[in-house]
């Protein structure tokens, strides 16, 4: 029997949802939208990275400068917050990028305990270095989608991670 093309393959893992979303005796990983979003996010990393190596950075330090440009002077926590990353991980991540030069720390006098990152002048420059090759990358990724898709697919994710967050709740409360 002959292997599957790729093209066989992703018409496989690419089957309709079955439409059955509650109460379903039956489960398709591809029926749920997390999977897409698993599998969107795996590639987008491993193609974002192969652009930011001409940079010097990893998709990591990216969403870290990023962070940073956007909220300069926040906690690890928060950092963590928005970039959705790992707060052991990205403690070791801005310790590495803090050797490197593109971040410092500071401990504000307010608060002896707390320590707040900043992004340095080369932390910003490796920013806006960095900057135009992540727009191109994402308007590659979002072509064929247009402004009110976008702005739809941005509501349905914002409500996605909503319920999440509140299911992590309930969770917590179940664990009890």
């Amino acid at each position: 029997m002959k292997k599957p093309t790729a093209t066989q393959k992703t018409a496989i893992t690419d089957a309709p949802p079955t439409g059955r979303r509650r109460g379903a005796d039956h489960y398709s990983i591809s029926a749920y939208p997390m999977h897409y979003i698993a599998a969107v996010q795996r590639q987008n990393f491993i193609n974002l990275g192969r652009r930011l190596r001409s940079s010097g950075l990893s998709v990591p330090m990216w969403r870290a400068l990023s962070a940073l440009h956007e909220k300069d002077g926040l906690t690890i926590g928060e950092i963590a917050e928005l970039t959705v990353l790992d707060r052991s991980s990205l403690g070791r991540l801005l310790e590495e990028m803090a050797a490197e030069g593109l971040v410092e720390r500071e401990n504000p006098p307010d608060d002896r305990r707390a320590v707040l990152i900043r992004l340095s002048a080369a932390g910003r420059k490796r920013y806006d270095a960095a900057l135009p090759i992540v727009l191109q990358h994402y308007d590659r990724l979002l072509r064929g989608i247009g402004e009110d898709e976008f702005g739809v697919f941005m509501r349905v994710l914002r409500r996605l991670k909503a319920n999440s967050r509140m299911m992590s709740d309930v969770a917590a409360d179940e664990d009890s």
